[in-house]
């Protein structure tokens, strides 16, 4: 697949971009050398090799899931400049 300067001229259009047409022409040989790259990578042989998501194999560390802070809502909302039924109260910013 080739990518023509009609090509780039109706992706602009697409995208909304205003291009000089000096540009299109630079862009369709950038897009035309991409295209080549990517058509080399699919000419390498990936038969057998498993998918991966990370160059290194990684495991995440993990820690016992447990509490470390008891109930402390009445320790909290002590420094609260205002308080009422267990809750913060803040001023009303929606009207």
């Amino acid at each position: 697949m080739s990518i023509t300067a009609d090509t780039v001229r109706h992706v602009a259009t697409l995208a909304r971009l205003e291009i000089s047409p000096e540009e299109i022409d630079t862009y369709a040989e950038q897009l035309n050398r991409i295209l080549g790259l990517m058509e080399q990578l699919r000419q390498i042989p990936t038969d057998g090799i498993e998918p991966m998501s990370h160059a290194v194999e990684m495991t995440l560390p993990e820690r016992e899931d447990r509490v470390v802070n008891a109930d402390r809502r009445d320790a909290l909302l002590a420094n609260a400049p205002d308080a009422e039924e267990g809750c913060f109260r803040v001023p009303k910013i929606i009207e």
